[in-house]
């Protein structure tokens, strides 16, 4: 009898879990102490030009552990699954994203010297907007200068 209360509640939040989607832990902030704050203004502006036509307000911002490979995660709106786009940079210059188009519930983690795990979810059927449950991610990483994606891109 004990041993079945003993697994009741982890075998609840297990459930609680399931039933709202999974959400990836936040990852653990960079600092900019060493790297700087990361693309200026101009540079992350002519990214978002390349972007189709929304109110794109910046999200978050990281950087690998070398400072050459840094990201911008730009949204269309506030809502948890308002489009997004993650925008990379080599230093300031620009050098694209791994989806060509935007997509909700973006996160990127730094991996490595030059870098990132990118990190997407998504809605399977009728899950509401809080809790996606589909969930991949694709490895990118800096080579001579371009963003090279080392994993196919998940998705519905």
């Amino acid at each position: 009898m004990r041993l079945s209360r003993a697994l009741a509640a982890p075998i609840m939040v297990g459930l609680l879990t399931a039933a709202c989607g999974w959400s990836p832990p936040s990852p653990a902030p960079t600092s900019t102490a060493a790297c700087g704050p990361g693309p200026a203004a101009a540079a992350l502006s002519d990214e978002i030009s390349l972007l189709p036509p929304a109110p794109w307000t910046e999200a978050a911002r990281g950087h690998a552990a070398d400072c050459r490979l840094t990201w911008v995660v730009v949204s269309a709106g506030s809502a948890s699954d308002s489009p997004q786009q993650v925008l990379f940079f080599d230093g300031e210059k620009g050098v694209g994203s791994p989806t060509p188009d935007p997509r909700p519930y973006i996160t990127v983690t730094a991996q490595g010297d030059h870098d990132a795990v990118v990190q997407y979810q998504w809605r399977q059927g009728s899950e509401p907007a809080c809790c996606p449950t589909g969930i991949g991610s694709a490895r990118v990483t800096l080579e001579d200068g371009r963003l090279t994606i080392l994993d196919p891109i998940p998705g519905p």
